[in-house]
Order: structure tokens, then C-alpha cells, then sequence
């Protein structure tokens, strides 16, 4: 049963109850009358004097039906959309960037289950849930210290489960917070974790397992050291990955790390000087040397051989659930032709992980010099073929869905800017 039928069944229990069982006069029917043709036959009694016998008998069910009444009313209209209730902003009635070819409606994606139908964001109030098809607050989940931060937040698989990361003041202690999501996408009451950054070290990834029980951590302890943390979120020791040499995050705390379903292997992004690639490190192995751990998968440079296609990655990569694709949003695919001329495109471009080699390009757009545009990653489904992303083109922000080269805009805004944006 929904919570409408929910809502009208108590109702009505509840006018029932206000009828009391002594107040009901028992049925009389009038005795026959010869049926008349012509003139309606009129009773003897005035309407006033009908009124008066009937009126005390009639009240309590008057009263009752105006309870259902006003219950029925306030179904159809719906709860404010602060509490989850629908919005008439609806991403279908939004406008995506000129010259990209429209998608099908937000509901369809968020419907057929393709797209998860919340989304947390990082706000200057604390963490928001939206729902995905209209944008609409659902709730906001407010930092649990006075003057704290929520910094970043990362999500499991199911859709339901939300880690958030909390500071108060820059280079300061990180703490987490789990929150789990109801049905309606209502919060659970945040529940702090064992697990913390300490105050002076640097946190440049977060992400938690699909099944929820795990948090990796990427941190940046000092003296050129490189870390990933991985911590039981119900306790107990971490496991610590180092290596020196590289860094782990060129762009977003929340997306350097990434994992598959499988949950045997982390994904993490490695730039070493202009190289940027990234690897699977072995979640079998017990801590140690990072590198030694783990293998590379994809790797690209911001240059490449003249004949050759270029991908220059601008925002962190990410593994797919299923975990055989990497996807890489860029505007820099630089394709050149065989009479030597180059075209310039941008799109999330994706790359096998079991060869390295790109595989497709989704949301593949043309772009010149003088029209730059900028590509964000947020969100990846199992196979890498409907995305969520942000693209900046002619000076303006668009959040949407990415299937093909179809492009659905979304009703979401971000407060900090795109690294810290939030997580589905």
C-alpha cells in the first residue's frame, strides 16, 4: 500500500471514530405512496422543519466527510518541496547547451532505474537531498559541529547509503558521518565513524564500497608521501597503501578513487608530471608499497604522437561498476585526418581496462578554440553508457544525463563548485 492510500484509509478511521454508535438513527422506510404523474409531490413538513429533525442526526457524518475532504485535498496537492513533494521545475522542461541533441525526460532514466532518483549535494548549509527528476530539496542535513563544513560526500551502490565528510576550518580534522536515505529519500539521523583525516594532512580522495561497508580514504600526510586508507566502516585497524613519486589527485577529493562492483580492486588516479594514469590496486594484498600493489590500466599524456588521437583527461578518471571500462572526460580529442587535417572534439571518452585502448566516446560534441567547453564527471552507470555529468560552454553551467550523444539537463546547482559538487 502507498502512502496516499496510506493517508486517506487513516482518515477515514479517524471520521468513523468521531460518529458516535448511538448518534446513527436506525432505517425507516415511508410507507407506500401512489405513484402521481404531473406535478413533483411535495412533503407537508416545511424545508425548516426537515432541517431541524434530520440536522443533529446528519452532523456527525457531515463532520466526517469534511475530514476525508480535507485529507483528499492535501493528497492531491501534495507535501511542500522541502519534504520531497513534487517541483514544476522538471529537467525535461530545461533547455541543454545549443547544438547538442536532446535526451529523453529525467523521469524516464530515473523510471526505468537507469539513474538513481536522489542526489546528495555539498551546500554552505550542510548536505542536501534532491530528488533527480525535478531538482526539488528533500531534506538538508546540517553539520553536526557548530561552525563545521561539509566538504565532500560520497555514495554506495544502492543508491541509499551517503558518507559525509566533515571540517571545521581549512587543514583541519576531517571526520565522517554516515546517513542512510528511506524511501521517500528522507535521512537517517547522521551516525559518526570511527575513521578521521588528522588536522595538517590533506584528504584528496573518498569513496565508499558499493555494499557500504568499506571507506577508502586518499590522503596526503606530508614530505611527498602518497597515501590510500582503507577503513571497515563498522571499525577496526586500516589498511595503508604508500608511494612517492606522483600524486594521487590532480582535480576532485570526492572522484580520484572509484570502485567496481566487484570490490576486489580500488581504482586511483596517478599523475606523475603531465602523465596521467589510472590503476587498480589489489585489495588482497594487506598495505604496503602503493605502486608495487597495483597496476595500470590507462594511460594517457597531453601529447601524443603526430598521426595518433589524443585524449587529454580534465577531470579525474573513474571505473565503471562493472569495471570494464574507464571513463575519461576531455575536451582536448584532438582526431587527425589523412590529408593532415586535425579536428578538435570534446566527450567522456572510455577505455577498456582489460587492453587500455579507447572503446567508444559518449556524449561526443565538436568544439573550436574560440568555443571552449569544459566537461565534469559525476556519476557512471554499470556499463559506462548513461553518465551524469556537468559541461560549461558559452559562459553558462549544465548539469544533465549522457546517453550517446544525447544530452538530458537537470535541475541541480552546486554551491562550491564542480570538485565538491555531490554524489548519487
Amino acid at each position: 500500500m502507498n502512502l496516499i492510500e496510506d493517508r486517506i484509509r487513516a482518515a477515514a478511521r479517524a471520521a468513523a471514530d468521531t460518529v458516535a454508535p448511538d448518534s446513527v438513527p436506525p432505517l425507516e422506510l415511508p410507507a407506500a405512496r401512489p405513484r402521481r404523474f404531473g406535478r413533483r409531490h411535495r412533503a407537508a413538513r416545511s424545508p425548516g422543519e426537515t432541517w431541524s429533525t434530520w440536522g443533529p442526526r446528519l452532523a456527525p457524518w457531515a463532520a466526517a466527510l469534511a475530514v476525508v475532504a480535507l485529507v483528499v485535498t492535501l493528497v492531491n496537492v501534495g507535501p511542500p518541496a522541502t519534504q520531497g513533494g513534487p517541483d514544476q521545475a522538471t529537467g525535461s522542461s530545461l533547455a541543454g547547451p545549443p547544438g547538442i541533441p536532446a535526451g529523453p525526460p529525467v523521469s524516464s532514466y530515473v523510471r526505468s532505474g537507469q539513474v538513481p532518483p536522489y542526489y546528495v549535494t555539498v551546500a554552505s548549509s550542510g548536505a542536501v537531498v534532491h530528488l533527480t527528476v525535478s531538482g526539488a530539496t528533500v531534506a538538508t542535513i546540517r553539520p553536526s559541529r557548530p561552525g563545521g563544513t561539509v566538504v565532500t560526500v560520497t555514495a554506495a551502490g544502492d543508491d541509499r547509503t551517503f558518507v559525509l565528510a566533515e571540517q571545521v576550518g581549512d587543514r583541519k580534522a576531517v571526520t565522517f558521518y554516515r546517513v542512510r536515505l528511506g524511501s521517500s529519500g528522507r535521512p537517517s539521523a547522521p551516525a559518526r565513524l570511527p575513521m578521521s583525516v588528522a588536522a595538517g594532512q590533506l584528504m584528496t580522495g573518498l569513496a565508499l564500497s558499493p555494499d557500504g561497508t568499506r571507506l577508502a580514504i586518499a590522503v596526503e600526510p606530508g614530505g611527498g608521501v602518497q597515501q590510500v586508507r582503507l577503513y571497515p566502516v563498522s571499525g577496526g585497524p586500516a589498511r595503508i597503501w604508500s608511494a612517492t613519486g606522483g600524486s594521487l589527485s590532480g582535480f576532485s577529493r570526492p572522484r580520484s578513487l572509484s570502485w567496481p562492483a566487484s570490490q576486489r580492486t580500488l581504482a586511483f588516479n596517478w599523475l606523475v608530471h603531465t602523465t596521467r594514469s589510472i590503476r587498480l590496486l589489489d585489495l588482497g594484498t594487506t598495505g604496503g608499497n602503493l605502486l608495487t600493489a597495483s597496476r595500470p590500466v590507462v594511460t594517457l599524456a597531453d601529447t601524443a604522437p603526430r598521426g595518433q588521437t589524443l585524449y587529454a583527461c580534465q577531470a579525474d578518471m573513474i571505473i565503471t561498476p562493472a569495471g570494464s571500462a574507464i571513463v575519461c572526460p576531455t575536451t582536448g580529442i584532438r582526431s587527425p585526418a589523412k590529408d593532415g587535417t586535425v579536428t578538435w572534439s570534446a566527450g567522456y571518452a572510455e577505455f577498456s581496462t582489460a587492453t587500455g585502448r579507447a572503446i567508444r566516446i559518449e556524449g561526443h560534441w565538436p568544439m573550436t578554440f574560440d568555443d571552449p567547453v569544459d566537461l565534469y564527471l559525476f556519476w557512471s552507470d554499470a556499463s559506462g553508457q548513461v553518465l551524469i555529468g556537468a559541461i560549461h560552454s558559452k559562459g553558462r553551467d549544465w548539469f544533465g544525463v549522457i546517453s550517446g550523444n544525447r544530452f538530458t539537463p537537470l535541475n541541480a546547482r552546486w554551491a562550491r563548485g564542480f570538485d565538491d559538487f555531490g554524489a548519487w
